[in-house]
């Protein structure tokens, strides 16, 4: 209940050195030259290598135009290299583009016109067309080896360090810019409580995407002089597999969203006596069913991290173990919350309103929009970040997360606004209305499409979004309706009751997987093209669809639904005459 106070909570002050991040890694190579930075393509790196090897491709950045007040775009693969690139661009005093190297063509080219970065490097056949540098995976150690060390750029508290792009509701993606002294200060927040630097080192799992802007964590675990395993991407899609690596390489730390994370302990990630001791959520609501488990595992420190890329990767910690049900917890140091009204006034401790989030944590604004900046972050010198986000404040000062004020969604991760899904459909020839919501719950969230075409069917426009849209924004159903519901004033009702699809005709094994995916996932529409996973499901409910299969007659095992994740690809595997059929 509401106590009079107004819910404004400060994160206490911690000092921060105005240095940036790479000055901190330089002084930890020079301090444990020798020890193990890194394990990735089956290499173990100390951090003198990485020092080495970076200095290195920072001399080749410099060369190719890479300086201070520059971007350089990096599309790296999962390996070495793609932790030398972060590494080298802030040598040269560059700002850091993370790039997915499985980006459609046409929305890595809006991201680099809008980034003009000076330099893109990649390590992979595409884009080298259009690359200024080419590391070989073959021959990158020949191409760096007869370059010189030079002195780093020194990365000034007020420098920009890195760029993410996130989902625009506008149907553009949107740079948020982030600087060295929020970053700097979230690594002393985090050696200050989760990992101080001393002679003991952990053995950390890096098994998030690296075009993530909570890649970053496992990265700064390096500063700390901690030891930084690279988990391989066919492991880190396989949750039996993740956890064999975490075994075999006797992991102690593992860092994951919540439905990945379910998705290990699922797989047995916390049996057995060989088994991490701190798992790290974030990126996306951890449900009471995970928190639970987690709290009752003994021996586990579990924490669940809490924050918009607009605030530096995380701004406020929760350990699992200090509360009952779900919270973000409290600010990191430096940084300060309040919960307000629709007039951003502040609201007494225990009412709900909009979470904003001020101080240290707080990026530099978006890049090149300085209107979208003054909108969303204020302006000097009271900045405060609007994060969109419905919370509360207990008597304690712990927060509760509630949900969002408008129509942005968390999926596997990634921040999803459904309307740049909406407008890349609308952009689609024969799409005349289109309506993209979040659908299900929990860690079974995704999009679902429904649109009102002039010609053509609904078959393949998944196909034709996957051109344009990265993979975590192309909704897992498309569906075809006559009419788009609409409310009294005339715009079309998105709470309105599920429109009655349209669905193409399914053979007659389609027609038994597809039923098996909405008893499993208690959805209404799949389709032939439907992902089982990009529906909500994960490796305990692939389990499951595969014995439902099994019982119909279908020699199905889990690394079938693992490798053929579409109703169509799994109906290849229905024999001639299964039960039901």
């Amino acid at each position: 209940m509401p106590d009079g106070r107004p819910s404004v909570v400060g994160g206490g002050r911690r000092f921060v050195p105005r240095v940036g991040w790479q000055e901190l890694f330089a002084l930890r190579a020079r301090a444990w030259p020798g020890r193990t930075a890194l394990v990735a393509d089956e290499v173990s790196w100390s951090f003198a290598d990485l020092h080495r090897w970076s200095g290195r491709l920072a001399d080749v950045l410099r060369e190719a135009g890479a300086r201070p007040g520059s971007v350089v775009a990096c599309a790296m693969t999962r390996s070495v290299r793609a932790v030398l690139a972060p590494l080298a661009v802030a040598k040269t005093g560059a700002t850091y583009l993370p790039l997915d190297p499985a980006l459609p063509p046409a929305r890595r080219a809006l991201i680099l016109a809008e980034a003009h970065p000076a330099v893109l490097l990649t390590d992979v056949p595409e884009p080298a067309s259009e690359a200024d540098l080419v590391l070989s995976p073959e021959h990158w150690t020949s191409q760096l080896a007869r370059r010189r060390e030079h002195a780093a750029a020194p990365g000034g508290p007020g420098n920009p360090a890195y760029v993410i792009y996130t989902s625009g509701s506008t149907g553009r993606p949107k740079g948020v810019v982030v600087g060295h002294r929020s970053l700097v200060n979230l690594y002393c927040e985090l050696a200050a409580r989760l990992f101080p630097a001393g002679p003991e080192s952990q053995r950390v799992a890096h098994g998030l995407p690296l075009a993530f802007d909570a890649s970053w964590d496992p990265l700064l675990w390096l500063l700390g002089g901690h030891e930084v395993h690279l988990v391989p991407e066919d492991v880190r899609a396989d949750p039996e597999r993740y956890v064999r690596f975490v075994r075999q390489r006797r992991l102690s730390v593992v860092e994951a969203v919540p439905a990945q994370m379910t998705a290990l302990v699922d797989a047995g990630l916390l049996s057995g006596d060989i088994r991490p001791r701190t798992l790290l959520m974030g990126g996306e609501a951890v449900g009471p069913s995970l928190w639970s488990r987690l709290r009752a595992t003994p021996d586990l420190s579990a924490v669940n991290l809490y924050g918009p890329t607009e605030c530096t990767v995380f701004t406020t910690f929760c350990r699992l173990g200090e509360r009952d049900t779900p919270a973000i917890g409290r600010p990191i140091a430096n940084t300060s919350v309040q919960i307000v009204d629709a007039g951003l006034r502040p609201v007494p401790v225990g009412e709900p309103g909009e979470l904003l989030v001020g101080g240290a944590s707080l990026a530099l604004g978006y890049l090149g929009d300085a209107s979208l900046t003054a909108e969303w972050f204020g302006t000097a010198p009271q900045r405060w970040y609007r994060t969109g986000d419905r919370c509360r404040c207990g008597p304690d000062g712990t927060l509760y997360w509630l949900g969002r004020l408008d129509d942005q969604v968390k999926i596997l991760g990634h921040r999803v606004e459904p309307a740049e899904a909406e407008r890349a459909l609308l952009a689609l020839p024969g799409v005349r209305q289109a309506l993209v919501r979040a659908e299900g719950t929990g860690d079974r969230l995704h999009l679902a499409a429904y649109v009102v075409l002039e010609t053509g069917t609904a078959d393949g426009l998944r196909d034709r979004l996957r051109d344009t849209l990265p993979g975590y924004l192309v909704p897992a159903v498309v569906v075809e309706a006559g009419a788009l519901p609409v409310g009294r004033t005339g715009k079309v009702d998105r709470t309105a009751v599920r429109i009655a699809p349209r669905p193409a005709a399914l053979t007659p094994a389609e027609s038994m997987v597809a039923a098996a995916f909405r008893t499993q996932l208690g959805i209404a529409v799949v389709a032939a093209d439907s992902d089982f996973f990009a529906l909500g499901g994960h490796s305990l409910s692939a389990a499951a669809l595969a014995a439902r299969l099994r019982a119909r007659g279908v020699p199905c095992s889990l690394r079938d639904v693992l490798r053929r994740r579409t109703v169509a690809d799994l109906a290849e595997l229905v024999p001639d005459n299964p039960e039901g059929v």
